[in-house]
């Protein structure tokens, strides 16, 4: 997908449409919004959904039977160089590490992204001490990241799930198991629900649709499929995670409007920095309400040095 056609997409659906009740107020929250996604895959109530969805993304390569999460940012190597801060981090009963990743909208170097996290999980694992007695004895990492509005790309056109791996081009043999990465492209998946077959399906299908439904459809027997919808209704949040979903839908409007109106003045002026201009001035906005920087960067596509600078 070309950025332009993202950005377009994006502009075309600034917040999700919910299906509500009489009182107006939602019957599940949207999974994918980040405060959805934490909530329902890195809240320590809810491992068991976790450790159920990785079974299902993983098919049989192995399984993960505990969880621990583990520390989401890490930060760089000097005081100029920036931290990465990753959605969800965890490791199983025998030292594998995930990394479970939410992506929204077009990133042009999000591949170059993932091979970056994933190379931090990779040499923090290296002793400070005697690396000759650990002989470089590396555990698994897994990146597994969902991708809302945008595909990879992969050479595979039409599929929704990619399996990646360190192969030998010439025989096509996995060369080395320790790094795996499965992207899941949403915008691909385009399954009814009389259309699930596998388990794996029905958690995508509910991943991408639960907020526009107003019950588990029948085709979701799993327990912990059956868990994670009943974790994702919105009459059991927090009044402050209410308040921040408000807070973040309120938000996402004023940013569209504003690239919106940008967009328009751009056209009429000749000029390409006018929406640079106004997302600025959304940022700061948005740092004065205490936004995460990470949210504003995906928000108004500024970096996360320009953001700090405001």
């Amino acid at each position: 997908m070309r950025r332009e056609d993202a950005t377009e997409d994006l502009l075309a659906e600034p917040v999700v449409v919910y299906s509500k009740g009489q009182d107006g107020r939602p019957y599940f929250i949207d999974p994918l919004e980040d405060l959805g996604f934490k909530r329902l895959f890195s809240a320590e109530q809810n491992k068991d959904i976790t450790i159920t969805f990785l079974n299902h993304v993983l098919k049989g390569k192995r399984e993960v039977v505990s969880l621990e999460f583990l520390k989401n940012e890490y930060p760089g190597e000097t005081q100029e160089e920036g931290g990465v801060i990753i959605d969800i981090v965890c490791k199983d009963q025998i030292g594998a590490f995930f990394l479970v990743e939410m992506q929204k909208s077009w990133n042009q170097n999000f591949k170059e992204r993932s091979l970056f996290y994933a190379s931090r999980l990779i040499t923090e694992q290296a002793p400070h001490g005697n690396r000759k007695e650990w002989a470089y004895s590396l555990k698994d990492v897994y990146v597994i990241a969902l991708l809302e509005k945008f595909t990879i790309n992969a050479g595979n056109k039409g599929k929704w799930l990619h399996d990646i791996a360190l192969v030998n081009t010439d025989t096509g043999k996995v060369f080395n198991e320790r790094l795996r990465f499965t992207y899941i492209e949403l915008l691909s998946f385009k399954k009814t629900e009389n259309q699930l077959e596998t388990d794996l399906e029905k958690w995508i299908y509910a991943l991408k649709n639960l907020k526009h439904l107003k019950q588990a459809p029948a085709a979701f027997t799993e327990p912990q499929l059956l868990q994670f919808c009943q974790a994702a209704r919105y009459i059991n949040l927090t009044k402050e995670e209410k308040n921040m979903i408000s807070a973040k839908t309120k938000a996402r409007w004023d940013y569209y409007y504003a690239i919106d109106g940008a967009k328009i003045m751009g056209r009429e002026e000749g000029e390409t920095r006018g929406a640079h201009q106004k997302a600025a001035q959304i940022a700061i906005k948005l740092k004065n309400k205490g936004v995460p920087f990470t949210e504003i960067q995906e928000l108004t596509e500024l970096s996360i040095t320009e953001i700090k600078n405001l």
